[in-house]
């Protein structure tokens, strides 16, 4: 959750250093104005500060490449390098969520053991001991817990969605009965 925050945070300066950069590479027609040093040394001292994006360095890569094997051609657009490093990009994603996948069985194990262990302490204090049929009923139960959890967060997001939608809803129908006044 914190690191889809952090991105969700980080998504406009990304796209305004983005967007920044670009018009930096871009040959100038006109003289560069306060406005646009300012906006061009932010960029430089961010850049300094933090590097480049993983985005825009990719895209830096694409074009390089393209000068080498393209020598004395224009560059083509960001769209286009785009459509001609799909595969690239399509693999990245599922990387992507290969790793995403596997942090999650991970931190589903850990919750697991944590919840099993804490079990253990609790018959330990008793002086209880549970055989393997015990343990394997534990098991069944843990399971039946962690699917009902993951039923009721799927319901609870589309009560919130649709609450959402209800909102939406009033609120147009309220700018439209102040825009009929």
């Amino acid at each position: 959750m914190a690191s889809m925050d952090s991105r969700s945070i980080h998504l406009p300066l990304l796209l305004a250093l983005t967007v920044s950069f670009i018009v930096l590479l871009s040959a100038r027609a006109h003289a560069e104005t306060p406005y646009e040093r300012d906006q061009r040394e932010q960029l430089e001292k961010y850049q300094r500060e933090h590097g480049l994006s993983p985005q825009v360095q990719q895209a830096e890569r694409w074009k390089a490449q393209w000068r080498q094997q393209h020598p004395n051609e224009p560059v083509p657009n960001l769209g286009v390098l785009e459509k001609l490093h799909r595969d690239e990009i399509i693999a990245n994603m599922n990387r992507g969520f290969a790793d995403m996948r596997q942090r999650r069985q991970a931190q589903l194990r850990q919750n697991y053991l944590m919840a099993k262990q804490h079990q253990q302490q609790i018959l330990a204090a008793q002086h209880i001991t549970w055989n393997a049929a015990q343990w394997q009923e534990w098991n069944r139960q843990y399971d039946l817990e962690q699917q009902q959890r993951a039923r009721d967060y799927l319901e609870a997001v589309k009560q919130a969605g649709e609450m959402a939608r209800l909102e939406r809803e009033r609120e147009e129908a309220e700018r439209s009965r102040k825009q009929a006044e």
